[in-house]
């Protein structure tokens, strides 16, 4: 059985419009993302001067649905969601898809790039679009524009990727391929020093207001009533990355704006409860991957009276967990829910990667390619529309002290506009409380 779709022509080039079954996959997929990740109920926010009702309602649904969680009936939703991700009409390719996705990592990890795959993976196959996915090396930073060249040279049409690294690739390569169209994800194209260069025509970047995350997982930490916390972010080493007036390596944006936000968050809460001895240890490690200097970092501070680490990037996560399970600390996961690895996951830090992709791809085969508001230019995703929160629904909601609904409150705040965070990643923002940089 074939699988209707609509096609229409564009500069000589087939593009395929979503069909009717597509955009049901497509719909499934938000309603997937907002039982599992920021979209939840908590971004069905209410708009300033309505009742408390309409607060009581958001509550009990967002209980309701918690409720479903241990549930058959959500058991069947869930089996139904992952027959949506079967592919009987094989639009998935080794190699030699319509659209390609480049990774650094494995694409079922359970984090970032799974939710990269899913986005990518959900809008094929409900669009019938083939598809297929190149892994560079972390290890040799020529990779990446390697695999890129050969995806193009395999037939695509489309590449999508992600991260710092890629973005140097889409930098160099952008002008070379003008017939080739690029979404990049959580990066702009830059050199090799680092320097931004002008976003083609045929590039459209997705970037994401991690700062908001990390606010809201720092705030309700404190408000849990934890005061000694801690952060390990993530980078990779190279001499590209080394800042040589400064003396330290950059990190990557979106892991400066979540730790950023984080700090913000952890002070807001401390302003608001009065409290005079919340103390952070900040650090970032030179690795995105699980590694015996990251464990003994944790380790350390949990002996020594941290509480709660925010662990931001990659696979480092795994080795702060270790230490965690180790020392009876707690983590905070990033990027998507981690709560399901392990219960010394106090909450998440998460944006919706897989429906901001999916976004993007449903507007870039609408308009059969990048339309004029996308071409060239960057979107940032966040509060507003609903891809940077914690996990609430779905999701063990592990905080003992407060309701889910303070936390709707919060969240309604930031979204009005009446609670902000900066997104400057200039310098590390100025707080009151003790923040110790190592």
């Amino acid at each position: 059985m074939k699988k209707p779709e609509v096609q229409v022509m564009t500069n000589n080039k087939t593009f395929h419009r979503v069909s009717l079954i597509g955009r049901l996959f497509l719909s499934m997929l938000f309603l997937l993302s907002v039982l599992t990740a920021c979209k939840t109920a908590a971004s069905e926010t209410t708009a300033p001067g309505e009742t408390a009702a309409g607060d009581s309602a958001e509550e009990a649904g967002a209980q309701e649905q918690e409720k479903e969680t241990d549930g058959g009936e959500m058991s069947s939703w869930r089996e139904a969601v992952d027959k949506m991700f079967e592919d009987p009409y094989g639009d998935y390719s080794v190699a030699g898809g319509e659209i390609a996705l480049l990774t650094d990592g494995d694409v079922e990890d359970g984090g970032y790039n799974e939710a990269l795959y899913n986005g990518v993976r959900m809008y094929a196959l409900g669009a019938g679009v083939s598809f297929s996915y190149y892994n560079a090396d972390p290890e040799v930073p020529e990779s990446y524009g390697e695999r890129m060249e050969r995806a193009i040279q395999d037939g695509a049409g489309l590449i999508v990727c992600a991260g710092y690294r890629f973005g140097e690739a889409v930098g160099d390569l952008e002008s070379a391929y003008p017939q080739t169209s690029f979404l990049l994800v959580d990066a702009v194209p830059h050199n090799a020093a680092d320097e931004e260069v002008p976003i083609q025509e045929n590039v459209h970047c997705v970037l994401f207001h991690e700062e908001q995350a990390g606010y809201l997982a720092g705030y309700m930490a404190v408000w849990e009533g934890y005061r000694n916390l801690g952060f390990i972010g993530g980078s990779f080493v190279g001499r590209d990355l080394l800042d040589s007036e400064l003396g330290y390596r950059k990190q990557e944006p979106p892991v400066l704006r979540y730790g950023y936000g984080y700090l913000q968050g952890i002070d807001a809460a401390a302003k608001d409860l009065s409290l005079d001895d919340v103390t952070v240890n900040y650090w970032n490690a030179d690795t995105f991957s699980a590694d015996i200097s990251v464990r003994e970092k944790a380790a350390s501070w949990y002996e020594n009276g941290v509480q709660v680490i925010f662990a931001c990037g990659g696979g480092l996560y795994e080795s702060v967990l270790e230490a965690a399970e180790e020392q009876d600390g707690l983590m905070i996961g990033v990027d998507v829910d981690q709560c399901r690895i392990s219960n010394r996951v106090l909450t998440s830090a998460v944006k919706n990667i897989g429906p901001a992709v999916t976004d993007a791809l449903d507007e870039y085969y609408a308009a059969g390619g990048w339309s004029a508001e996308d071409a060239g230019q960057v979107k940032r995703y966040g509060v507003e529309e609903g891809c940077a929160a914690i996990p609430v629904v779905d999701t063990e909601w592990r905080f003992q002290e407060i309701p889910t609904t303070h936390f709707f409150e919060i969240y309604k705040q930031m979204k009005r506009g009446d609670r902000t965070v900066s997104d400057a990643i200039d310098a590390p923002p100025q707080v009151a409380v003790s923040v110790h940089f190592e």
